[in-house]
Order: C-alpha cells, then sequence, then structure tokens
C-alpha cells in the first residue's frame, strides 16, 4: 500500500522536483493534498494529514525567528516531539546544507531520525531506493559526534529554556512582523542548488511574501517596486470585477510591471474562453487543481498561461470542476497567490465574499477595490442587505486600503445627491460605458480591450488612480516622461533578474 507523503521543503523549485520524482512511484508513494510552506504550520498539518513520511527542509522551510541559534532549537523541539508523538509511525527525512560534523546533525540522529541528506546535491534514484526500504542506522552513524550525550542533554533542555535572550527576540521579531517598514534589509547571495537525477544544474530562486516572511521589493525601470496583492470584487453579479481586473492586469504588463491574473475557483469558469486558452492548449489546467485532491499524475497537464504579457490563472471550463470551499484550503490559496514572479497579482473575487478564505485573504492584501454600478436597487441592496458577505464588505469598505470604483458610470453621475453623500470620499475612480460592438469585438479577437483601436490612453487615463495606489509615483513620473522618443521602450517588457533575498531590491 502506498505511504503518503508530507513535504514541508518550503521552495516551490524544490518542491516541484520532489513532486515529480515522487508520482513517478504511484505504486510506492502517495502525495499529501496539503503542503507546508512555513514551520508555524507544520505540527498542525502533521496531525491532520497524518502521513507516514515527512520530509523537511532546515534552510527552506521559513521561521518565525531570524537568528541561526533559535531556528535549531525550534526545529529540535518540534523533532523530538514528533518522534514522542507518533514513534516510528512517522518517518521523518531531513534534508539540509551542513558539514557532516555539524552538531545539530549528531542531535538528530540521537532523536532517532534515520534519513538525513546533507549536501546541495544528491542522486534522487538513491534518495527514493532509501525511503522505499526500511531505515537503517548505517546511512547516519557518520553524523554522530563524539560528545553525543551533551547534545542529547541540550535537546532535553529546549521545551524549558525560556530565557531572556529569547524572550527578547520574540518581540522585536514580532515587532518587525507587524511593522515591514523597520525590517532591515539583508542581501544574501544567490544559491545554486544542484539536485541531481542522472545531473541536474538547476538556479533555485527564494523569493519572501508578506503572509509567510518578509515583503520583496524589485526595481523596474531602476524604480524599487514592492510585490503587491490586490483584491478586485463586487457586491452583484455582473457588476464588472473580472472586466475591470482584466484591464488593470493589462495596463499593469502594458507598464513593464509584471502581473498575474487569478480567477476565483469558486466562479465559472470565464477567463480562459473569453482569451481563446483551447488555442495556447487543451492541457492546460489552474493551479487550483495542481494543488487539488483531484489532480491525476497520469495526465498531462500544463499550468503556466500567458496572454499579452499577463500570466494568467483560471480553470478549465471542462477538465476542472467548479470547487466547493472544502476543495480549496487556506494553505493552497495562498502557494496559489505566491507562487508567480509577478510583481503585482490580482486577485479576482467576483462576488466570492461569503467564503471565509477571502476574508483571511482580505488580512494580508495590501489593496482592495470593490465594483459598483449605478443601478438603484442593487446599491440598496448593498446598504441595507443582512447578508454576511454584503456586511463583510461594508465592514472592509472602511479599511484604509479598500476603494470602490464605478463601472458604467458617466462623470455627471457623481453629482448626484445619492451617489454624493454615500460614494464621494470612497470612490477612487469610475470607468465610463463602452460600446457594445467593441467589447464584443475584443471578446470575438480574444483580446484585452486596451489592445483594441484606441482604448489604451482612455483605459490608463481611467485606471490612473489604481495605479497611483498600486505603484510608486517615482516610477509614474518615469513612465511619464518616457512618452515621446523613449515611448518604445518603455513599452517593451521588463525582464527582472532576481536574487535570492530577505526584504532586498533587485535590479534589472
Amino acid at each position: 500500500m502506498p505511504r503518503k507523503v508530507l513535504i514541508a521543503v518550503g521552495d516551490k523549485s524544490y518542491t516541484d522536483i520532489l513532486i515529480n520524482t515522487f508520482q513517478q512511484h504511484t505504486e510506492d508513494f502517495t502525495l499529501s493534498s496539503q503542503e507546508v510552506l512555513h514551520r508555524r504550520f507544520l505540527q498542525e498539518i502533521v496531525e491532520i494529514e497524518t502521513p507516514e513520511i515527512l520530509i523537511i527542509h532546515d534552510y527552506y522551510l521559513e521561521s518565525d525567528y531570524n537568528r541561526q541559534e533559535l531556528k535549531d532549537k525550534e526545529l529540535i523541539s518540534f523533532l523530538k516531539d514528533m518522534r514522542i508523538q507518533f514513534e516510528d509511525s512517522l518517518r521523518i527525512v531531513y534534508l539540509c546544507e551542513r558539514p557532516k560534523g555539524d552538531p545539530i546533525l549528531s542531535t538528530i540522529v540521537s532523536l532517532g531520525i534515520m534519513d538525513i541528506f546533507n549536501t546541495n546535491s544528491f542522486d534522487l534514484s538513491v534518495f527514493v531506493e532509501q525511503l522505499k526500504a526500511k531505515p537503517q542506522f548505517s546511512k547516519v552513524a557518520k553524523f554522530l559526534s563524539s560528545n553525543i550525550f551533551s547534545d542529547t542533554s541540550k535537546v532535553n533542555e529546549v521545551d524549558h529554556q525560556t530565557n531572556e535572550e529569547e524572550i527578547n527576540e520574540n518581540e522585536s521579531e514580532a515587532d518587525e512582523y507587524l511593522n515591514p517598514e523597520k525590517q532591515k534589509q539583508v542581501v544574501q547571495k544567490v544559491i545554486e542548488k544542484k539536485v541531481v537525477q542522472k545531473v541536474v544544474n538547476k538556479t533555485t530562486i527564494k523569493r519572501d511574501y508578506t503572509f509567510h516572511v518578509h515583503n520583496h521589493t524589485e526595481k523596474i525601470v531602476g524604480i524599487p517596486v514592492k510585490k503587491k496583492l490586490v483584491m478586485i470584487g463586487s457586491p452583484i453579479e455582473r457588476s464588472g470585477s473580472t472586466f475591470i481586473s482584466h484591464l488593470l492586469a493589462r495596463c499593469l504588463a502594458k507598464m513593464g510591471v509584471s502581473t498575474t491574473y487569478v480567477e476565483s475557483p469558486f466562479s465559472k469558469s470565464y477567463t480562459y474562453d473569453r482569451f481563446f486558452g483551447h488555442l495556447y492548449s487543451d492541457e492546460y489546467k489552474s493551479k487550483f487543481y495542481q494543488f487539488s485532491k483531484y489532480i491525476d499524475p497520469k495526465i498531462k497537464s500544463i499550468y503556466d498561461w500567458s496572454k499579452s504579457e499577463v500570466d494568467i490563472i483560471c480553470k478549465h471550463p471542462t477538465k476542472e470542476p467548479l470547487y466547493q470551499e472544502e476543495d480549496v484550503s487556506f494553505d493552497a490559496l495562498i502557494k496559489v497567490l505566491f507562487s508567480s514572479n509577478s510583481t503585482v497579482t490580482i486577485m479576482d473575487v467576483g462576488t466570492d465574499w461569503q467564503y471565509e478564505l477571502y476574508q483571511d485573504v482580505f488580512d494580508i492584501a495590501d489593496h482592495a477595490y470593490f465594483i459598483l454600478e449605478p443601478d438603484i436597487p442593487f446599491i440598496q441592496h448593498f446598504e441595507e442587505s443582512s447578508e454576511k458577505s454584503i456586511e463583510f464588505l461594508q465592514k472592509q469598505l472602511q479599511s484604509d486600503k479598500s476603494s470602490l470604483v464605478g463601472n458604467r458610470f458617466d462623470k455627471a453621475l457623481m453629482k448626484n445627491e445619492l451617489l454624493k453623500d454615500l460614494y464621494l470620499e470612497k470612490m477612487i475612480t469610475h470607468l465610463p460605458s463602452f460600446p457594445v460592438t467593441d467589447v464584443f469585438q475584443a471578446q470575438f479577437q480574444g483580446l484585452f480591450l486596451n489592445d483594441t483601436k484606441d482604448y489604451e490612453k482612455q483605459l490608463e487615463s481611467s485606471l490612473r488612480p489604481l495605479l497611483e495606489d498600486i505603484l510608486p509615483g517615482d516610477f509614474l513620473k518615469k513612465q511619464k516622461k518616457a512618452s515621446g522618443v523613449f515611448k518604445g521602450l518603455f513599452n517593451k517588457k521588463i525582464s527582472v533578474e532576481k536574487a535570492e533575498s530577505k526584504g532586498e531590491e533587485t535590479t534589472v
């Protein structure tokens, strides 16, 4: 019977290699539907998933601590708890990049962990064969040091050691987490990590995100631009949240800002057919499918799709289910949102605000835009409804990061007494009603409306307040100066060279 494997590596590229490896041995291994991205979730997910094999990487799996000493104590304490709680029913595989004489490895062996891979390159076939066989002490005996007993005694102290130094560390790091602007930028070197099957050289890029770790900053055309998560939705169906999400994504891409559009997994598929996904690949499926229980490793699937420089994550209309809330864990949603290389990720929520997942994501989003149409019955519903999703929107609209966007609004409408009283302060911008023929023609050609006729300038003008909200002022000024002779240069796609970081700025 296949044994369940839970991967807690914390790095997407590394994890993908392991997933692909285990999928070639389905008779021996089955993958957990979850993946651990941070140590704070480790114990909870292990208890929920009850895997038979747990694979941990001590460097890439993020911690709330910054100091290596505290990170090591945290992990050793966890390993000890797991050994006590699960005994031999849980086999722990420890991946790291440590020298053979490292006392931490000796301590880990003393805890009864018999699978340790301590180099930055190893043969995956040997790795798999070792996990197929029973644990063998001979595989880890080389890591034992002469002062094994003193090392073991240190393990016993971990659970009880709460000295002032560690408490201060917790407080200072909690302050950094709640106040990202206070964090010190730490520049780290690019690490080349080689995972060998025959001989495979692979550069692994480690990125940091607000939710799990620290903010990441890129420099685009020389201007620092922080990664942003933008949520767009509406209180009423067919108010235009998807339409405006598409327009904003394409507008950002035209400015050289790498952008990912994410369609809600709980809504009916729309974007795939809107942009002729079948012409790209009939084997495409969303990353929600990749992280779901429905995935079939025997069926070839493609998870990456880009249209007009916008990376798109959306459901295949016939090859994916209409996901239910129990199908998409918060962990999986975070992986989807933060798995891309894009500077800006746009989450098209539509009217799915009733899902608790999105209410949690709101807490880590940078901006939220609620789309509203000038329809009196709908406005009354929005103002008076006791539906949970509407009550949530009304509450979150009070947040500084929330704004209203009018769709199919005429400028003169904002002079109306009702609209002025209700929404003048929160209405950041509004888009006019576009001719039905032009919108249909864009759909018929599978194009963004931004790329048809002379709509580029008109849309950029309407979306300008959103761009000013999302992007630094210096970046927008530089874009404005790029008109005329140099306009073509700045309209080209900008390639961003990334480096391994903990809050650094990466230049192009």
